[in-house]
C-alpha cells in the first residue's frame, strides 16, 4: 500500500474598516457592527491521497421472459460475491440493489409499431474496497462474469470528517491570524468577534467514469495503476467580524 500524501494550503484576505459608517469593500452578506470595525476570510484546502474505493456496476441480461432475465441476473451477481469473497471482500462492504425488469423496444422508422425484443433485468451493485492494491483483481473478476458495465470507480478517505474538521479550523485560524497582523498594522487593538459567516465545506473526488467497459480496455486500465493517484481535496472558508477598540 503506498503512503499517504497530505499537503495543506491556506490563503486568506481581510479588510480593515476604521470608520463607523464606511462600506466594507469585502463583498459578503455578513452583519457587521455600527462602530470600527475588521473583516477577514480564512480559506484552507488539504490534499490526501485516497486510501479506498468505490466501484460501481450494472449488472443486465435480455431474455424472452422477464423471469428468465431476472434470473439470469441474480446468477452473475451471486457468482461475483462468490467471487470478492476470496479477496476478502465482506458482504458488509457490498451494496446491492433490487432487481428491476422493463420490456426492451427496438424502434424503427420504417415500422408503424416497436419491435420487442425481450425483457432486461438490471442491478445495480457498489463494492467498497480498502486496499487499492485490490482494484485491478476486483475489475478482472466483475468482467470475468460477464458483467460489462463498470460505469465508475469514487475514491474517498476513510477519515473523511477527521479531514473536513482539520480544514475547518485552519480556515478560522488564518483569518483570525490575519486580523492580528491587520489590527496591529493599524494601531487598533483586536477585540471580541461580532460575527462569524461559515461557508459550506467543498470537496473535490473526482471520480473514473467508464460506460461500458470491454474486456480488452479493463485488460489495459488494470496494468496501469497511475489512474489511482487522484487526489481528493477538503477546502473550507470563514467569513470573520471584529470590532477594533
Amino acid at each position: 500500500m503506498r503512503n499517504t500524501a497530505l499537503s495543506v494550503r491556506n490563503t486568506v484576505l481581510g479588510t480593515l474598516t476604521l470608520l463607523p459608517l464606511l462600506v466594507s469593500s469585502h463583498a459578503v452578506a455578513i452583519a457587521v457592527p455600527d462602530k470600527p470595525h475588521l473583516v477577514t476570510q480564512g480559506h484552507s484546502e488539504i490534499k490526501v491521497a485516497p486510501d479506498m474505493a468505490t466501484l460501481s456496476v450494472k449488472v443486465t441480461a435480455l431474455k424472452s421472459d422477464s423471469r428468465a432475465a431476472k434470473e439470469d441476473v441474480d446468477t452473475k451477481v451471486a457468482a461475483l460475491f462468490s467471487r470478492l469473497a476470496g479477496l476478502g471482500v465482506t458482504k458488509k462492504d457490498i451494496d446491492s440493489g433490487n432487481v428491476i425488469t422493463r420490456p426492451d423496444y427496438q424502434y424503427s422508422k420504417k415500422e408503424d409499431k416497436p419491435k420487442l425484443l425481450g425483457y432486461r433485468a438490471e442491478r445495480n451493485i457498489s463494492v467498497r474496497l480498502y486496499d487499492l492494491d485490490q482494484l485491478s483483481q476486483v475489475l478482472n473478476k466483475v468482467l470475468e462474469q460477464g458483467i460489462q458495465e463498470i460505469q465508475q470507480v469514487s475514491y474517498g478517505r476513510r477519515n473523511s470528517d477527521e479531514l473536513r474538521q482539520k480544514a475547518r479550523l485552519a480556515a478560522m485560524a488564518k483569518a483570525t491570524e490575519l486580523a492580528k497582523e491587520l489590527s496591529q498594522a493599524a494601531g487598533r487593538e483586536l477585540g471580541d468577534v461580532y460575527a462569524i459567516e461559515y461557508q459550506a465545506p467543498r470537496i473535490s473526488i473526482p471520480p473514473r467514469h467508464y460506460g461500458a467497459l470491454n474486456s480488452k480496455v479493463a485488460s489495459e486500465e488494470t496494468r496501469d495503476a497511475s489512474y489511482v493517484q487522484n487526489d481528493i481535496k477538503f477546502s473550507d472558508q470563514v467569513d470573520v467580524v471584529f470590532v477594533l477598540k
